[in-house]
């Protein structure tokens, strides 16, 4: 099975409550643990701020909700989520946990194998690959529920699956096909 390293998360915390931006901004510009701010709301409807220190990219909604990037473990992810959620502490009264997901996981892998895309196309079935190397060097396959970016070298991308098992099996997989095409 191939080494899969993770290089992003991304993930949601839910505050079940309205989040006063204006008053965030002015709040945050104050505290040691926000390394950046951004809030601009004529050009944008949320608040996007950098935690230290890892300079963790949250961007804050009116709706409640954060986006959390930046991550490079389903762990680290959790990690900023309890810092984003202790300097909410002391901002907003609540007495519930918010809820935490993880909505994508960026990995990439190293196959081993050189790969003739054009043949791998026609294997994989049109329907569910896009392959122009005069647009870009990869062929992207979409499976039902996550995308893998495939460049001849071997090197895998895969997006949109919130498991690293899934994203480890969606890995092996392709790793599979390839191999059954040489």
């Amino acid at each position: 099975m191939p080494s899969v390293e993770i290089v992003n998360v991304v993930g949601m915390i839910t505050y079940r409550q309205e989040l006063d931006l204006q008053a965030l901004a002015e709040t945050f510009s104050e505290r040691d643990e926000i390394a950046d701010l951004t809030y601009e709301p004529a050009d944008n409807h949320w608040l996007q701020t950098r935690f230290n220190p890892d300079d963790s990219y949250v961007a804050f909604y009116r709706s409640g909700r954060c986006s959390v990037a930046g991550a490079d473990s389903v762990e680290h992810f959790h990690e900023i989520a309890n810092r984003v959620t202790a300097v909410m502490r002391d901002l907003l009264e609540f007495d519930y946990e918010p809820e935490l997901e993880v909505s994508n996981i960026v990995a990439t892998a190293e196959l081993d194998l050189t790969v003739s895309l054009e043949i791998l196309a026609v294997h994989l079935g049109m329907e569910s690959v896009e392959y122009e190397p005069e647009q870009f060097p990869a062929l992207l396959f979409r499976g039902s529920d996550h995308t893998i970016l495939l460049f001849s070298s071997g090197k895998v991308v895969c997006t949109g699956l919130t498991e690293i098992s899934d994203v480890s099996n969606a890995i092996a997989e392709m790793a599979s096909r390839i191999e059954s095409v040489q």
